[in-house]
């Protein structure tokens, strides 16, 4: 093996391990983005559930009862225990699987 060969085998070392590297810091910073996104997604979805539901029945009855003020007391009281019954229930099945993990 002659020194030019040699040196020809070193650069091609050198331009593949640079080529090593950059593949390395490109998977580095994808696995970084997902990481960062999956922590996101995992909180945005905590108070989604922990703040939505609670708004969403709040803002349920108010609108009732300022939309629907001469309804009779029965259907007033059944337009509001049925619709909250079938979230609490909904709600109640997605946190018996809800799990923080995305």
């Amino acid at each position: 093996m002659t020194d030019q060969e040699l040196d020809s085998l070193f650069t091609e070392r050198a331009k593949r391990q640079q080529l090593v590297e950059q593949i390395n810091a490109t998977v580095m910073r994808s696995v970084r983005r997902d990481l960062r996104l999956k922590t996101l997604r995992k909180w945005a979805k905590l108070l989604g559930i922990c703040f939505g539901l609670p708004v969403a029945v709040v803002v349920y009855i108010y609108a009732l009862f300022v939309f629907m003020p001469e309804m009779p007391e029965q259907l007033r009281v059944l337009s509001i225990a049925l619709p909250i019954a079938t979230i609490l229930i909904l709600a109640a099945q997605r946190l018996h699987y809800f799990s923080p993990e995305v």
